[in-house]
């Protein structure tokens, strides 16, 4: 089972089940519907011995009892599979030691229900963050900080096309970028938004360029400047964007803060377009990235003494 410890929340299904069902609360939906949405992707579509399916109306009574919202049948059916104790002997099975703690855990939570609910409060809708950024936006703005001054590239433009707008529940709407950085201090147009510059985010056996950044932090990124919509730009090795889990996309593409983007654009682009491998160091450094500058002596340092550390 994928818990860490006996308690009620102490499990990723039960955090699952939580997460998307007060995610679900406060973007507006009325609770039951919520419930019924819920019960139907994990206890309908389930089979009946699933050992999840308790742990499921556990989790929605408790919270619909915290809320005072808890309708009676799903009170009775969380109570029933709390008399059943099937839940205590699958813990049980792992060690007598946790079969009796989780029992003091599933104990409390029958008290707790059988007792009065507290009166209904009022659901509070949060407002989730919308990206204002368009899918195809080409942006851009001047890197500043101490590492854009240790790379000689304070002043100089990175420039980003919104590639795609990933939507997760609680939280609002992250926008997928692929950056570039253009080593110039003048103004850049958008026809500056080149594929034979674009920054990997990632390099393993495929090549990712994409990466998400953080929306909430987008509310601080007053210094871009817009430099217009033009058709979607990528390398033809770009291994995509895939969102049909987004959570998987957030883990492939990886996420960045927006005040930290600036940092690891310098660092990826040092990586990719700067790097001369360290004598002491096992693995060539440029040889996954490979350019032509890499190739022409444009190589302002070494990659060991700026970025390994790193």
């Amino acid at each position: 089972m994928g818990a860490w410890g006996t308690g009620l929340y102490s499990d990723d299904f039960a955090l699952d089940v939580k997460s998307e069902f007060l995610g679900a609360i406060n973007s507006g939906k009325p609770y039951r519907e919520a419930f019924e949405e819920l019960k139907k992707t994990y206890v309908d579509n389930a089979y009946n011995d699933d050992p999840d399916i308790p742990v499921f109306w556990f989790v929605c009574a408790d919270i619909l009892w915290k809320k005072g919202r808890l309708d009676e049948d799903i009170k009775q059916t969380a109570l029933e599979y709390l008399e059943s104790e099937t839940d205590i002997a699958r813990w049980a099975e792992e060690s007598p030691s946790l079969g009796r703690k989780r029992k003091v855990v599933l104990e409390k939570l029958k008290l707790k229900l059988q007792s009065p609910q507290p009166e209904a409060k009022p659901i509070r809708v949060k407002k989730l963050y919308e990206c204002p950024w368009n899918i195809g936006d080409v942006y851009a703005f001047a890197l500043t900080g101490e590492l854009a001054e240790k790379t000689g590239l304070a002043g100089t433009y990175a420039i980003f096309q919104v590639a795609e707008k990933m939507f997760i529940n609680t939280v609002g709407t992250y926008p997928i970028v692929r950056v570039m950085l253009t080593e110039s201090r003048e103004k850049p147009g958008l026809n500056d938004f080149c594929k034979d510059r674009l920054l990997l985010s990632r390099y393993d056996k495929v090549h990712v360029y994409a990466r998400v950044i953080n929306a909430l932090n987008t509310k601080n990124a007053k210094n871009v400047v817009f430099l217009g919509n033009t058709a979607i730009i990528a390398k033809e090795d770009d291994y995509g964007i895939h969102l049909e889990n987004i959570f998987d996309s957030v883990n492939m593409l990886g996420m960045d803060n927006w005040i930290d983007l600036p940092d690891q654009i310098i660092k990826d682009h040092m990586r990719m377009f700067r790097a001369i491998p360290h004598k002491d160091c096992a693995t060539d450094a440029s040889s996954n990235f490979s350019s032509d500058e890499t190739k022409s002596g444009v190589n302002t340092g070494c990659i060991h003494e700026h970025f390994c550390e790193i």
